[in-house]
């Protein structure tokens, strides 16, 4: 191989800092074997290259690292072992060697035989010889695959900040703010210019600085700490948050990690900070009290039973009992909790009536039995009634020791023991209904607000998406249209670019690119209208009685259902046909009215998925709903399908809340419940169940306009 030769009146001295080279003229003989074995023996990967880029000297690290094998790069061209470098590696080289550049930098990629990105960063800078003149290039090059994938790490987490939807305070340790996300800007009310001229103190009254130095102190400790406190917005206002706040030293020079320098970042080391993690519970607080005035609600209706009620688990564990039970017994409440029947030992008849209605398919029964109550014995009519599917099941004790101590008397008052035990199973079955609707109000309002606070985030970047569709489809057709100008005036194309049309079939995607933005634009109006209707279905806002439409109310709800009626495994899709006539709008509680249709399409579905799986279904699955005034003040909803009916009995008990239909895993009926109760007592109307078998069912609403 050809050698160039180093001029013997210059030589090369290790640079400081490392990774650069300077020169200094010197009259000597013989120079290049001294400054070959100087290089060779440089800790870096180093060489020394002339004007046309051929080796003179290399690094052991270089020829190790670069050589491929070669015993000796003295010699070869630069190309011919970096085939891969930009252009712009080249043009500055041609730069430096014309004297244009004094030094430069320059970071590259290629990919490894792994699939991985080995990243480089190369330092040139020319030499001189003795007469002044640049001879060549001395070239140094450094692996900095693991900064940049550590500097990419700390920008994706950046990233990950500003987008989380928790609100995120970096702070020092006296509470000034050094970085807000933008979800704490705006659960707070402020721009991040703004907060970050405060501290912790400025917007949370609790953490005082000696409250707040407490905490930092164990804090150090632990490494975490979570609690509540309460937060004040810009405007004044104070909510209740979760706040989690993390200790951490950040390094001051880890690459990609920028630290404001007036919070010490140029003085130390290390940066103590704390991160913290806030989060608006609300909504949360005012489940919780909404749920803690409910079960409050409940325990005072079941304190007020004038008789032992106790619930009880199919594994006959207590479950719970009202306050009359624990006081005859002079035994607290919350030690009933978990116990199993028959823990007192003051009843083995009650203990036997409890295994046997468990053992029995019946959801229903009643029994006098006998127990001692702090010695006495007293005679009770216990009535049973099993709820949960069966997991479960509540007993009312009443007492009748005086029906046995006057049986006489009693015999001849058939009537009024009759009416007795009428009023003892209403106030069961009162006492049930209670319980149902508490239980199935509080889970609605969870699901309206859950509901709600999903399709508010939802139709935000939808909108977006949707309002963008159009600017985007605009800029295609004007790229088209000049492609099509470069096409007309440029009819004849270079190889390459024919090459690469056909490529990419520009005729097909040309036609296509429209298509797919208009298909992406029906699906983005699809879920907004999805949303729409989630949100008008919840109606949050509407606690009050208004007049609506009901036919909005019907087709949010259809849309919603839009999925149950489509076909599946073991059925056809089910046809909706809607008759709707025309309707003044009616004085109502839109959120619970849309639930009594939500309840009976549901149930109406159920069956006619039940039906065609079990084959007894021969014509096409089919749902109506017909709207009419009834008469002059009463406007009418009528739903109905074409299955196989139902049986007189099971019409009859369709609105019992404890009596599970006849389908097999679809509930346990406490929708039509709720529905029968929700027309019946809230609207003043009526809910009725026609059904012949072999025929099919129909539900009908009837509710007065002004209720």
């Amino acid at each position: 191989m050809n050698k160039r030769q180093i001029q013997p009146t210059t030589i090369f001295n290790p640079p400081d800092p490392p990774g650069e080279l300077i020169s200094s003229p010197v009259s000597a003989t013989g120079e290049e074997d001294y400054f070959r074995h100087f290089v060779e023996y440089l800790p870096t990967a180093m060489a020394m290259v002339d004007p046309q880029l051929q080796y003179l000297a290399v690094s052991r690290q270089w020829q190790q690292e670069y050589g491929a094998g070669q015993p000796n790069l003295i010699g070869c061209s630069h190309q011919q072992w970096f085939p891969n470098l930009p252009e712009i590696w080249y043009q500055n080289a041609q730069y430096c060697l014309a004297g244009k550049l004094s030094r430069w930098e320059l970071e590259t990629s290629q990919p490894l035989a792994n699939g991985l990105i080995e990243w480089s960063k190369w330092t040139v800078q020319p030499w001189q010889t003795a007469s002044g003149t640049i001879g060549g290039l001395i070239l140094a090059i450094e692996v900095i695959t693991s900064q940049k994938q550590l500097q990419e790490r700390l920008q994706l987490t950046q990233i990950a900040f500003d987008q989380a939807t928790d609100a995120i305070f970096w702070m020092t340790l006296d509470g000034r703010f050094c970085y807000v996300n933008q979800s704490a800007c705006r659960m707070l009310g402020y721009t991040q210019s703004e907060l970050l001229k405060l501290n912790i103190h400025d917007i949370d009254r609790d953490l005082t600085p000696v409250v707040w130095q407490e905490y930092c102190q164990e804090l150090k400790q632990t490494g975490a700490l979570t609690f509540e406190s309460r937060h004040q917005k810009k405007s004044g206002s104070i909510f209740p948050v979760d706040f989690k706040i993390n200790y951490l030293e950040l390094q001051s020079g880890e690459p990609g990690l920028t630290i404001p320098t007036e919070f010490g970042a140029a003085c130390v080391p290390c940066l103590p900070l704390i991160c913290g993690f806030a989060y608006d519970i609300s909504d949360r607080k005012a489940t919780s009290s909404a749920v803690l005035a409910s079960k409050d609600q409940l325990e005072a209706v079941l304190n007020a039973v004038p008789g032992l009620v106790s619930w009880i688990s199919s594994d006959l564990k207590y479950l719970g009992v009202n306050r009359h039970l624990a006081n005859s017994y002079n035994v607290p409440a919350e030690e009933f909790l978990g116990k199993e029947v028959g823990f007192l030992q003051n009843s083995p008849k009650f203990n036997e009536f409890v295994y046997e209605f468990f053992a029995e398919e019946t959801w229903k029964s009643s029994r006098e039995i006998t127990a001692n109550v702090r010695g006495v014995p007293y005679t009770y009519l216990i009535v049973a009634q099993k709820y949960h599917r069966g997991s479960a099941a509540v007993f009312v004790g009443l007492d009748i020791t005086e029906r046995q101590q006057m049986e006489q008397a009693l015999r001849q008052s058939e009537g009024q023991e009759a009416k007795r035990r009428a009023e003892l199973e209403e106030l069961l079955t009162q006492l049930q209904r209670t319980q149902t609707q508490l239980i199935q109000t509080e889970k609605m309002s969870s699901l309206g607000q859950l509901v709600a606070g999903i399709a508010h985030e939802i139709n935000n970047p939808v909108n977006f998406i949707s309002g963008n569709i159009s600017h985007a489809k605009n800029y295609i057709e004007d790229l088209i249209n000049l492609l099509g100008l470069y096409q007309q005036y440029y009819p004849q194309v270079v190889p390459e670019i024919a090459d690469e049309m056909e490529e990419v079939n520009l005729n097909f995607l040309k036609q296509d690119l429209p298509r797919m933005l208009e298909s992406m634009k029906v699906g983005a109006e699809r879920i907004r209208d999805v949303v729409r209707s989630l949100r008008h279905f919840t109606r949050l806002d509407e606690s009050q009685m208004k007049y609506v439409d009901i036919h909005e109310g019907l087709d949010s709800t259809i849309l919603i259902l839009q999925n149950r009626l489509q076909a599946k495994a073991g059925r056809p899709s089910i046809t909706l046909i809607k008759e709707y006539s025309v309707l003044p709008k009616v004085e109502c509680y839109a959120g619970q009215l849309n639930q009594v249709f939500m309840n009976l399409l549901t149930y109406t579905i159920d069956r006619l998925e039940a039906t065609s799986s079990k084959g007894d279904l021969t014509d096409q699955p089919q749902i109506k709903i017909r709207t009419y005034l009834q008469e002059k003040n009463t406007v009418a909803i009528s739903i109905s399908d074409n299955g196989i009916g139902m049986s007189d009995p099971e019409r009859q008990g369709i609105f019992d809340p404890f009596i599970t239909p006849q389908l097999q895993g679809k509930g346990t009926g406490l929708g039509l419940s709720l529905a029968y109760h929700l027309v019946t007592d809230k609207h003043r109307g009526e809910l009725q169940c026609f059904s012949t078998l072999g025929v099919g069912t129909e539900f009908l609403i009837e509710i007065p306009l002004n209720s």
